[in-house]
């Protein structure tokens, strides 16, 4: 065995990432070992112009074994194993050789930051990636595979480290990512039949919640928070993940009751006072929204991803949280909110946002054309912000043309579609307004606002029975937002009698 570090990989068909992975560490590494699962494209050949060791292995559906097999090839003293999609921080690859003058037996606490572009937000996770080689050292788990519970017993001690893994993995479509974690659930279906334990539940649970199985993700996070084993950590994201579910389903009492448990367990977190702040907005507790928003603006410009107080942490953007604080001024019409929030906008580099919302606000903007400089300025942090503040002009010309631009670049975003039909609907197009509506169903079917809108548009044309079958539907599956079934039940009432006639 050599004193140098073994890079420790298994790979296949990843001809697009593993260039970058193997530039971010070849400087620091003495040996490349990469064992391939059957690749068919340039994989081998990118890893041969790296000079790495290449090994071939059968894969039966057990990311461990795998694993298992590269670590049986490397010969240096240390161990740092990655995955393609992954790059070494380009500040840890100048520090690592500082944490192997030891001759102790150590694991170090790597933080791994997932990116994802499309909702604009990071999650950063701890997990043991750079450890001193032991032959009786092994992965555990078909999937999410782990080494760590190897190495207690082997007595390792653990260090958090400064070291940083970037993961590009997840900056996929929402197709990509359910195809991943559908992939993954079936793994971990098997791994928690042979052997159950909370970590598995938990991932378990995180699969359902992104293939939108939510009753199932419900029920796996409930067993979790009962559990008296898992790490106090991941019981915060338990309560956390039934309270974004909760929420999303109108249920406004469990979802604050959940994430106050997870506050109380983990108060560092800035997307739980976040989620607090909005509940407390839907229940018209203002004052406390306002102070949980400040508390979330707090925890994100204190918060530090090399803290060894969160294993787990979803990053979310001090810009995300502002642009919430600038609505959350508009809707209950708070002007020294709104002035410090456009000031912490402009403070983190959004000064042509802000310029573009004042832009709008004057009502000096007569077309489209004198705003639309600033269309690269609006993303998905901040459409919603927008698409409520353009509700608010007058010039309904000015906000069609606006709206039609978003609606091309915006299409799964339900305010901008919810607002754009509106406004076909000032102009008396009622069929354009079905037809925006009825045409991205499948994203307008979990807002019982934007079924009441098509409801409301079926019988302005006299489409009755289509009117009365989306009431039917708002009435069973949103059963608990007691205000809108009940004006839902009135309507029908009345459109009954009037059909009956």
């Amino acid at each position: 065995m050599n004193s140098g570090i073994s890079l420790s990989m298994i790979v296949k068909n990843e001809g697009k990432h593993l260039s970058d992975c193997l530039n971010s560490v070849k400087n620091i590494v003495d040996e490349i070992v990469i064992v391939d699962t059957g690749s068919s494209d340039d994989t081998i050949e990118i890893a041969k112009s790296f000079n790495a060791n290449i090994f071939h292995f059968e894969w039966a559906a057990d990311f461990s074994a795998a694993r298992n097999f590269s670590l049986s090839k490397c010969t240096g003293n240390w161990i740092l194993y990655l995955d393609a999609d992954e790059r070494l921080d380009e500040n840890s690859a100048k520090i690592i050789n500082s944490l192997i003058r030891t001759n102790d037996n150590i694991g170090y606490y790597c933080t791994i930051v997932s990116y994802d572009s499309e909702v604009q937000r990071s999650n950063s996770i701890k997990y043991v990636r750079f450890f001193r080689n032991n032959p009786a050292a092994r992965f555990i788990g078909k999937v999410h595979e782990q080494i760590t519970p190897s190495l207690e017993k082997l007595n390792y001690k653990f260090i958090h480290s400064d070291l940083v893994i970037h993961h590009i993995g997840y900056d996929i479509s929402k197709e990509g990512k359910k195809r991943k974690a559908l992939r993954n659930l079936e793994l971990l279906k098997k791994d928690f039949d042979t052997s159950p334990n909370d970590y598995i539940l938990f991932q378990i649970g995180q699969s359902n919640f992104i293939l939108e199985n939510f009753s199932e993700a419900e029920k796996n996070f409930t067993q979790l928070i009962k559990s008296d084993k898992l790490n106090k950590q991941f019981k915060a994201e338990s309560y956390s993940y039934l309270a974004q579910i909760s929420f999303n389903n109108f249920n406004n009492k469990d979802a604050e009751n959940f994430i106050s448990s997870a506050i109380r367990l983990n108060d560092s977190q800035p997307f739980y006072h976040l989620l607090l702040s909005k509940i407390y907005l839907r229940n018209s507790s203002l004052k406390e929204a306002i102070n949980e928003l400040n508390i979330s603006i707090e925890c994100v410009k204190g918060l530090s991803i090399f803290s060894s107080d969160n294993l787990q942490q979803v990053n979310v953007s001090l810009q995300e949280i502002l642009y919430y604080g600038l609505q959350l001024s508009y809707q209950i019409n708070d002007l020294k909110l709104k002035q410090k929030m456009f000031e912490e906008l402009s403070a983190v580099n959004e000064n042509k946002f802000v310029e573009l919302i004042k832009l709008i606000e004057s009502d000096s903007a007569k077309a489209f054309n004198d705003v639309s400089h600033y269309i690269k300025t609006i993303n998905n942090l901040n459409i919603s912000l927008l698409i409520f503040i353009l509700s608010k002009n007058n010039n309904k010309s000015f906000v069609l043309d606006f709206l039609t631009e978003l609606y091309g670049r915006f299409r799964n975003n339900v305010d901008v579609i919810k607002q754009y039909a509106l406004v076909q609907g000032y102009f008396n197009k009622i069929s354009e307004a079905i037809n925006i509506l009825e045409d991205n169903y499948s994203v307008i079917k979990s807002d019982p606002s934007a079924l009441l809108y098509l409801a409301m548009f079926f019988l302005k044309s006299n489409q009755n029975e289509n009117a009365l079958n989306i009431f039917t539907a708002i009435e069973k599956d949103f059963s608990q937002y007691y205000e809108i079934v009940q004006k839902v039940k009135a309507i029908k009432e009345r459109l009954k009698r009037s059909i009956e006639v």
